[in-house]
C-alpha cells in the first residue's frame, strides 16, 4: 500500500533498502553500524570522471585531517567545502565520492571533501574543529592547490555534516577573515537535540532515519545531554545568528529532522540572514543518495546546483 507522504519512487527505494525492517542503531555498535553499506554506496551509482587529489590539512590540535580536492574541467568557478552526513559516526570521503564528484562536475566548482574525525572514538568537538580547520584552509590557502584564486566560497553538508558546516561557517564569519563564506547549503541538517518535535513524532520509524537512530547518534557524539544546548552542538539554540552566511536549507518532507531544519531557517531569517528554506515533500532523509534513482530527489539536487552556480556567478 502506498504511503501518502512519499513519492512512489522513494517508497520503492525504501523497500529496496529494507527500511521498515532495518535494526535500530540503538541495538548496534559503531563497528557494526559501519559494516553496513550506506545508501550512498547502494543507490547513487557510478560517479562521473573527475580529477581529484588527496592530501591533509592540520587541525588546531595538530591532527592531520584527510581531505580530497576535486577539480572540475576548466577554471573552477568557486570552492565548496563539503562535510558528509552519517550522524558524526558513519561515512567518509571515499563513501561520499560519487556525490562530491558529481557536485564538482555539475557546478563547475572545486570541492574540498573533509574526512573529519568520527565519534565515539573522537567525540565533540573533534569533528567541528576539523571542519573549522578545513574551512580556514579553504579561505586562506586553497589558491595554491587549485592553481587559481577561488571565486565563491561555499560550505555544504548533509545531516550531521550540515550541522558541522553551519556552525563552522558562523564561527568563521565572526573571526573577521579576509575571505568570508558566500553561501551555506544545508541539506536535511541536524540543528537541535529535541526529539519531541512534530516531525520526530510523525516520522519516528519507517522512513529510513529513525528517532532512535538520532538518539543513538547524539549519544555517540556528545554523551552528556546537559552539554547539548551549546550552540556549537545545537545551532538552533544560538542566541544570535546574525552575520551567518546566506543559506539554502533543504528539508525532506518525511524526515524526523524536518521541523528543526525549518525552525533554523526561520531563526536565520529573523536574524536578518538571506535564507531560502525549502521543504522537499515526498522525500526522506538521505535523498542525496537517490538523485540518480528518483526524479523528485534529482529536482531537489538541481536546486542545490542552481544556488551554488548563482553564488559563483555573483561573487
Amino acid at each position: 500500500m502506498e504511503t501518502p507522504h512519499l513519492h512512489h519512487e522513494i517508497e520503492a527505494l525504501l523497500v529496496k533498502l529494507g527500511a521498515a525492517d532495518r535494526p535500530s542503531m540503538r541495538l548496534s555498535t559503531p563497528a557494526a553500524a559501519r559494516s553496513r553499506p550506506l545508501p550512498m554506496s547502494t543507490l547513487f551509482g557510478a560517479p562521473p570522471s573527475c580529477r581529484f587529489e588527496d592530501f591533509s590539512v592540520a587541525a588546531s590540535d595538530g591532527f592531520e585531517i584527510p581531505v580530497r580536492l576535486y577539480l572540475p574541467e576548466g577554471t573552477p568557478k568557486g570552492l565548496i567545502v563539503y562535510c558528509h552526513g552519517g550522524g558524526w559516526v558513519l561515512g567518509s570521503v571515499a563513501a561520499f565520492h560519487p556525490l562530491t564528484a558529481t557536485l564538482a562536475q555539475r557546478t563547475g566548482c572545486a570541492v574540498l571533501s573533509v574526512d573529519y574525525r568520527l565519534a565515539p572514538e573522537n567525540p565533540y568537538p573533534a569533528a567541528l574543529e576539523d571542519t573549522r580547520a578545513a574551512l580556514a584552509w579553504a579561505a586562506r590557502d586553497a589558491a595554491g592547490a587549485m592553481g587559481t584564486q577561488p571565486g565563491a566560497l561555499v560550505v555544504m553538508g548533509d545531516s550531521a555534516g550540515a550541522n558541522l558546516v553551519t556552525i563552522a561557517a558562523r564561527m568563521h564569519q565572526r573571526s573577521t577573515p579576509k575571505r568570508q563564506v558566500d553561501l551555506q547549503v544545508l541539506v536535511y541538517p541536524v540543528c537541535d537535540h529535541d526529539f519531541q518535535t512534530g516531525s520526530y513524532r510523525e516520522f519516528a520509524a519507517g522512513y529510513l532515519l529513525t528517532r532512535d537512530d538520532m538518539m543513538w547518534f547524539w549519544d555517540q557524539y556528545c554523551p552528556d545531554p546537559a552539554r547539548r544546548d551549546d550552540p556549537t552542538l545545537s545551532p538552533l539554540r544560538a542566541p544570535d545568528l546574525s552575520g551567518s552566511p546566506p543559506a539554502l536549507i533543504l528539508t525532506a518532507g518525511s524526515d524526523p529532522l524536518r521541523d528543526e531544519g525549518e525552525a533554523y531557517g526561520a531563526r536565520l531569517a529573523q536574524a536578518g540572514v538571506t535564507v531560502d528554506t525549502v521543504r522537499c515533500d515526498g522525500l526522506v532523509h538521505g535523498f542525496l543518495s537517490m538523485i540518480n534513482q528518483a526524479t523528485s530527489a534529482a529536482c531537489a539536487f538541481d536546486r542545490v546546483v542552481a544556488a551554488i552556480m548563482r553564488a559563483a556567478t555573483t561573487d
